[in-house]
């Protein structure tokens, strides 16, 4: 693989990892981004959701995983867009945790960005 390969799949694993982090130190923040078809079980959402980004993140960072993470943050990221896009049009919940909408706008181009990104970082040289 060539090296800006190596260099994006090294920042995604980071990302990805530092996500899970994030989500494990600020579960209640992200327990109520859990969309409200599935709130009463938004603790194990969480928890599941931060083990699985730093999975993902990790299977960026190990060369013959990098097939789990290119599908792994695919379905991850893509699972995610329906909430995404529900935020957008019904901003309440994000407003009320202090997220402008602006921000919440522009999630959904990075994350189609990021399933971009890990196609790239980890498909076979040529």
């Amino acid at each position: 693989m060539s090296k800006k390969q190596t260099v994006l799949r090294t920042g995604l694993g980071t990302l990805f990892i530092g996500a899970g982090i994030i989500q494990a130190t600020h579960r209640e923040f992200f327990t109520a981004l859990v969309p409200e078809q599935i709130a009463e079980h938004g603790d194990r959402v969480q928890g599941a959701a931060t083990v699985a980004l730093t999975g993902i993140g990790a299977s960026f960072l190990i060369p013959p995983l990098n097939p789990i993470a290119r599908w792994a943050a695919t379905i991850m990221l893509a699972g995610t867009l329906p909430a995404a896009i529900d935020q957008l049009r019904n901003p309440e919940v994000t407003e009320k945790l202090g997220i402008p909408t602006s921000v919440v706008a522009l999630r959904i181009p990075a994350q189609v960005l990021v399933i971009i990104g890990a196609w790239y970082a980890t498909r076979k040289s040529r």
